[in-house]
């Protein structure tokens, strides 16, 4: 059975132990870099918010003998575990005053996720696209996150700059900036005689949950503090989504040895979700100035 004929019988025991009450949906999920998960989607009519559960792993599980009804009845679990007990504030989010101070911003690669971008009010910069997010907060719900689209901006009736007016005014304050020494963030993995050269000069540049942080480095006046604590220019390194490394521009070093290795680690390293991009980026911190590193 295919992972879709999984899916879709997953979906008719939910709805015989639920019942007609509830809504119980299938589908893909296309995340970064187009890579593909399955999940489950199940509210009541009344429910404004579903859960999506992913059944990847369930469906392994099915592979290698588990019989679906046990899988079916842990689902049934985790859903009640996590069902919306009505302590999210809808308006929190149908409320434009209310839903940009919950908002902030993800880097991703735009050419890879040119179809997704379709639908979304980002900014390109270079090959990179800025995609705004409002975060969501909820005893029921947990901490998470909610993509803009064109559609949410059309129904609060702004504009795409007074949306990212408010994206950039709040990105800090909802996901605050970690600005650090590789050597802390790398701790006793680093050899001892490494520690007085080239990874000194090296800052890992995150946000403080360390998720989907390497957007930290657009939020306004992070990369003029950067160059201020470097005394001038210095390369961007896209480590993956979630950080990117800062350096001082080396004297006499050749750059495009720099983009061999982020291709190199790329390939064989992070995952295909997890890329961020194969570029290196130079930061000019006298015209202030981001620009794409070309061989």
């Amino acid at each position: 059975m295919s992972i879709n004929g999984f899916g879709n019988k997953m979906v008719e025991k939910l709805r015989e132990i639920l019942g007609s009450l509830y809504i119980i949906e299938y589908k893909e999920v296309v995340k970064n870099n187009g890579t593909i998960y399955h999940a489950i989607l199940v509210k009541k009519e009344s429910e404004k918010i579903a859960p999506t559960i992913y059944i990847d792993d369930d469906y392994k599980a099915y592979t290698e003998g588990v019989d679906i009804d046990i899988l079916v009845d842990r689902f049934v679990k985790i859903y009640k575990d996590n069902a919306v007990n009505g302590d999210f504030d809808v308006s929190s989010f149908t409320d434009f005053s209310k839903a940009c101070k919950h908002f902030t911003f993800k880097v991703v690669g735009y050419d890879k996720n040119r179809q997704q971008l379709r639908d979304i009010p980002y900014k390109k910069i270079h090959d990179l696209a800025l995609v705004p997010v409002c975060m969501i907060k909820s005893d029921s719900l947990g901490e998470g996150s909610i993509t803009i689209k064109n559609d949410h901006m059309k129904y609060w009736e702004v504009s795409f700059d007074e949306l990212w007016e408010n994206v950039y005014e709040y990105a800090e304050e909802n996901s605050p900036v970690s600005i650090e020494s590789i050597l802390r963030t790398l701790g006793h993995m680093v050899p001892g005689n490494m520690c007085d050269s080239f990874l000194k000069d090296m800052l890992v540049i995150s946000n403080e949950s360390k998720l989907k942080g390497a957007s930290a480095i657009f939020y306004p006046g992070v990369m003029e503090r950067i160059a201020d604590r470097f005394g001038g220019d210095f390369v961007i390194i896209p480590s993956s989504i979630h950080e990117v490394i800062a350096l001082c521009l080396p004297t006499g070093v050749d750059i495009s040895g720099l983009v061999s290795m982020v291709r190199e680690v790329n390939s064989t390293v992070v995952s295909d979700e997890e890329v961020l991009s194969d570029s290196v980026y130079l930061y000019d911190h006298k015209a202030k100035e981001l620009r794409i590193y070309s061989e």
